[in-house]
């Protein structure tokens, strides 16, 4: 597999998704809060703003801009109310959790102007167009197209290497990559940390310098995270524990729980038990 290939097939795997709250007009200031718990991504097509945080420095919007926040960050979105801005706001989750490549891999905001990339313009197209009129189906297709918009703000940031790190940044280094995209396409081979060194070509103190610097984690331990991240999406699925188990690269169901339960904080059961309930309310 790829490495543009590993991207889709790693992006599928966390269950990025997008959920579409505004879209209109907008002056005044609007809060958002980190214990909303979500991400956020704004649309901003017409006006200026600014975007202020408490630890960053304030974002002056001058013209058309995607602002992409990929895990949960307070900010203030300043519009002077002579000038109100046309804008969509939607919500950023992730199936198996904040805690993932996506959210490791992106800066704490990533501001990405219209005019750089020319093929975001369609899907705006559509999506103000959408964002207009109250039809059958608006939600849905808002909902869709703000999805497919981060889909391309991924592509675009690994193309311009605006990733910081994390999976997404191991793809793109020259010596890890081809690596990384072996253990995403196949995390249930029987790696270790000679395998792993020698398909980089890297001495084993060496490799997991390398590794480490690069994705932020140990090579054993980035595969322990991406087996646990598969089983979630499995047992999201309805799969049982031991075909999961044996699916994602454990011998047993007991050494899937025990690693489960390192990673997660809780047995898989009881983990499914509390996504569901949230999905239920």
């Amino acid at each position: 597999m790829d490495v543009s290939d590993c991207i889709s097939t790693l992006i599928d795997r966390i269950g990025l998704r997008a959920g579409t709250f505004y879209a209109g007009r907008l002056c005044g200031t609007h809060a958002f809060h980190e214990d909303e718990g979500v991400g956020h991504l704004h649309v901003v097509r017409h006006r200026s703003l600014t975007v202020t945080h408490p630890d960053l420095a304030p974002l002056h919007i001058e013209k058309p801009t995607l602002l992409f926040y990929p895990r949960p960050l307070q900010h203030r979105l300043e519009v002077p109310e002579w000038a109100a801005a046309d804008i969509v706001c939607a919500s950023v989750r992730y199936d198996v959790g904040m805690e993932n490549a996506m959210t490791r891999s992106f800066p704490a905001v990533l501001a990405v102007p219209i005019d750089a990339a020319p093929a975001l313009e369609s899907t705006l197209t559509l999506l103000f167009a959408e964002a207009a009129v109250n039809r059958v189906g608006r939600q849905v297709m808002l909902d869709r197209l703000c999805d497919v918009l981060l889909l391309q703000i991924v592509r675009y940031a690994v193309e311009h290497e605006l990733v910081v790190g994390g999976t997404l940044g191991g793809l793109a280094h020259p010596r890890l990559g081809g690596l990384v995209a072996e253990i995403l396409d196949a995390p249930e081979r029987s790696w270790t940390l000679e395998t792993m060194a020698h398909r980089a070509h890297l001495s084993r103190s060496a490799f997991a310098r390398l590794f480490k610097a690069v994705l932020g984690v140990a090579p054993i331990d980035f595969l322990t995270k991406l087996r646990i991240a598969n089983a979630q999406q499995l047992l999201r699925k309805g799969r049982p524990l031991a075909v999961v188990a044996s699916a994602v690269g454990y011998g047993s169901q007991p050494a899937l729980s025990r690693a489960f339960i390192r990673e997660v904080g809780a047995a898989p059961s009881e983990w499914l038990r509390a996504i569901e309930g949230q999905a239920a309310s």
